[in-house]
């Protein structure tokens, strides 16, 4: 029954850090956005998670500032997913911090998969607007090809999984999950 009990605990561990850490991506998304919307002498208005938006008012921006803005929902729990991940300390036993640490850092990571498919979609003519990554493109592409904000995308994720990689935070997990398996296992017979 003890072993049951432990199986349990780790599906719920498991569970409550994923919901945490989307709570928390959707958090840093927002803050993000805040962060430019300060810097170019926004007042904020509106901030919610639950639907998730942010809105300001007297903003002075300009087209660097404009892309920040955008952009920066999806860049800054990334940069502090890679903060975190360059930290992790891979000796730690704690189940909560392993299944935390994965979520974490791929999480952010995942976020970066429109921003490799949509501006394929967007150089074909098929777009949906008003969105952060549409409202991006608009002003990038007047510049340069949006393909690459594709290429950024990419090298971004690989930096994500190499982290992963590099640090054991998979490696601990699974190690995580094959020890929760064999106990039981030896528990059932």
């Amino acid at each position: 029954m003890k072993k049951k009990s432990k199986l349990i605990k780790f599906i719920l561990t498991l569970l409550l850090s994923a919901i945490v850490t989307v709570f928390l991506c959707i958090l840093l998304h927002e803050f993000g956005h805040v962060i430019v919307m300060l810097s170019a002498g926004d007042r904020i208005t509106e901030f919610s998670i639950l639907p998730a938006y942010v809105s300001g008012e007297g903003g002075n921006y300009t087209n660097t500032s404009d892309l920040w803005m955008h952009a920066n929902g999806t860049i800054f729990p990334l940069l502090l997913s890679h903060v975190f991940l360059l930290f992790y300390r891979k000796e730690s036993k704690n189940t909560v911090y392993r299944v935390f640490s994965l979520f974490f850092g791929i999480s952010p990571a995942f976020g970066l998969f429109p921003w490799f498919v949509k501006p394929f979609v967007y150089v074909g003519g098929t777009f949906t607007a008003g969105n952060d990554i549409t409202m991006f493109l608009y002003n990038f592409s007047q510049r340069y090809s949006p393909i690459i904000v594709s290429i950024a995308a990419t090298v971004l994720f690989g930096i994500s999984i190499l982290l992963i990689i590099k640090k054991c935070v998979l490696r601990n997990l699974i190690d995580e999950i094959k020890s929760e398996r064999n106990s039981s296992l030896q528990g059932s017979f």
